[in-house]
């Protein structure tokens, strides 16, 4: 590795792909890379002669295990069982619609990096939609089954449906088996995990390893066992490689792993065995997780900078407009009526909350701290919020509320029917069911409204446009019919035109100067923001045809009749 890393070849790096208006790098992310394999073949050298074996620490210079709670009365059997029957469950919600129209984050993976090298794609970063594993396995799935909606979707899908058992697995680290079936059918159910598990980017991955991450740390914190490190390291590697944003879940984990000593320390054990065990766990993830992503690091600083400060691409958390879309899309299938609910279900979240956290509290940190430690980033670095980046909330969420309400059917229980606190987890069972309904129900209006309705909006424009009209896609249109309007017998070029300016859409224009045009558009805050100009002469100037919702918040997309030139001058005089 040492020599690799000295003999390494420059001039492939050169000819990789760049982000538009990417500016000079500080350093080349080869150099890096030649760095990077230098230092860990010296590290290895140096394991080769230190390293004595693996030798479990002893019972107090580790946590205490906590015994398994199985109050409930439901068997292994019938809990696997039962979990099966949860599993195929989601399997069957993930299928439903999944060849619906791709949206915007969807289709740009497909046509940035369906054709490029995979060396291209490891070592550039040309695009935050590049989510590594996700896209890699993208690239796999097109080449067996094509360019079809489901086959873009079906990674996403299938890390959304093994998230489902890992859930339950996580979840009886702290519950009962009653508690852990209703938090993993709580998340089979829950709208905005179907909508991440087919979204064709690396969310669901990302849910599903920082899940099995944050139970791995719990049991190798009191278990000790090389094969639950082994397997953290795994986890945490792969939920990298889904997305960059996982460096929020390491950091917590060394939080997590700091106060750990301090509890070891305070009950009597020296806390340095333990310190070099997590120290060393966590230098061997990080030297892979580097590896893996060394050649990106220049370009990835210089792309956060320029993008992320854009307020296009998100909120400031300081704004009205943030909490509107927060609201929207907690309430997102039921409609804003169920945010009615919000003091009821965050006071039982709350009561589960804090037994969860005097409980396990290493499980309840591991799964808090990436969402406070994002928002102290964004919040410190001046960038913009958008309620995607907090998705990892979804899973404490729902173990706290399911907590939550086993906790207060107990207490009911024990308050005015002492002698039958056998019921108290029938009873929290029957609100989770009944729960779980509530949530399938809301997927009525995801399955039938597309999450931008590229096809309808072309149907629409074949019926209604006149001869010799052409077709001109506004801003963040443009991907979406490069994708699809060839499919409908439109030729770029020819019959419709992509235009990210006023000056574009003049020249588009007067190309046709006796003919009108049909403008169309989608996500017109990022249009209101980037081009004000541009928006301004469209909604003065252009007539609204028709508008087609989507799931997407702001994704929907309008069709616009806009005048030809001849008959703006004549409007102007």
């Amino acid at each position: 590795m040492v020599l690799l890393g000295l003999l390494l070849p420059r001039d492939w790096y050169d000819a990789l792909p760049k982000f538009e208006n990417q500016p000079a790098l500080p350093v080349k992310g080869v150099t890096l890379l030649q760095i990077a394999l230098v230092m860990e073949g010296l590290a290895l050298a140096w394991l080769a002669v230190r390293f004595q074996g693996f030798a479990r620490l002893r019972p107090g210079e580790r946590l205490a295990a906590l015994a398994t709670d199985t109050s409930d009365g439901i068997s292994a059997g019938a809990a696997r069982w039962l979990l099966a029957a949860v599993v195929a469950l989601a399997v069957g919600l993930r299928a439903i619609g999944l060849d619906a129209d791709l949206w915007l984050d969807e289709i740009t993976p497909v046509l940035a990096y369906g054709e490029m090298p995979v060396l291209s794609v490891v070592t550039s970063y040309t695009g935050s939609n590049n989510h590594l594993l996700n896209t890699l396995l993208l690239k796999l799935s097109l080449a067996l089954f094509g360019t079809q909606e489901w086959a873009v979707r079906l990674p996403a899908a299938i890390f959304g449906v093994l998230t489902i058992p890992a859930m339950y697995g996580v979840a009886r680290l702290a519950m009962s088996r009653a508690g852990s079936l209703c938090a993993a059918l709580l998340l089979a159910v829950s709208y905005h995990h179907v909508f991440f598990s087919q979204n064709a980017r690396g969310y669901s991955a990302y849910l599903l390893f920082s899940l099995l991450a944050c139970g791995l740390l719990v049991k190798a914190l009191q278990e000790d066992r090389a094969r639950h490190w082994v397997l953290y390291v795994a986890a945490m590697f792969l939920g990298f490689a889904s997305m960059l944003t996982h460096g929020f879940v390491f950091a917590a984990h060394i939080l997590v792993g700091a106060l750990a000593l301090v509890v070891v320390s305070r009950g009597g054990s020296s806390p340095w065995p333990l310190a070099r065990r997590l120290a060393t766990v966590f230098s061997v993830t990080a030297t892979l997780v580097l590896t893996l992503y060394i050649t990106i690091v220049p370009q990835l600083h210089a792309y956060t900078t320029v993008v992320y400060s854009d307020p296009a691409t998100g909120f400031s958390p300081f704004t009205k407009e943030f909490w509107v879309e927060l609201a929207r899309g907690l309430s997102a299938g039921l409609g804003p009526a169920v945010l009615l609910a919000a003091i009821p279900m965050s006071i039982v979240g709350a009561v589960g909350f804090a037994i969860l956290l005097r409980r396990h509290w290493t499980l309840v940190l591991a799964l808090l701290l990436p969402g406070m430690l994002t928002a102290c980033l964004l919040v410190a670095g001046g960038l913009s919020f958008s309620p995607r980046f907090f998705l990892i909330m979804l899973l404490l969420g729902i173990l706290v509320v399911v907590q939550g309400t086993f906790s207060a059917s107990a207490a009911i229980a024990g308050r005015f029917a002492p002698g039958q606190s056998s019921r108290a987890p029938r009873a929290a069972v029957a609100f989770g069911l009944a729960a779980s309904a509530l949530s399938v129900a809301s997927l009525k209006h995801y399955y039938e409204v597309p999450k931008q309705p590229y096809r309808a909006s072309l149907e629409f424009i074949a019926a209604q446009r006149e001869a010799g009209e052409s077709v001109i896609a506004i801003h963040l249109m443009e991907k979406g019919y490069q994708f699809y309007a060839e499919r409908s017998g439109l030729i770029e070029g020819v019959d419709w035109h992509s235009v990210r300016s006023l000056a574009a859409l003049d020249a588009v224009s007067a190309a046709h100067p006796a003919r009108s045009s049909l403008l169309v558009t989608t996500f017109p805050r990022a249009l209101r923001l980037s081009h004000p100009d541009l928006f301004a002469r469209l909604t003065n100037r252009a007539r609204e045809m028709k508008t087609f919702p989507a799931t997407i918040g702001d994704g929907a997309i309008t069709v616009w009749r806009y005048p030809s030139p001849s008959a703006n001058l004549l409007g102007e005089r």
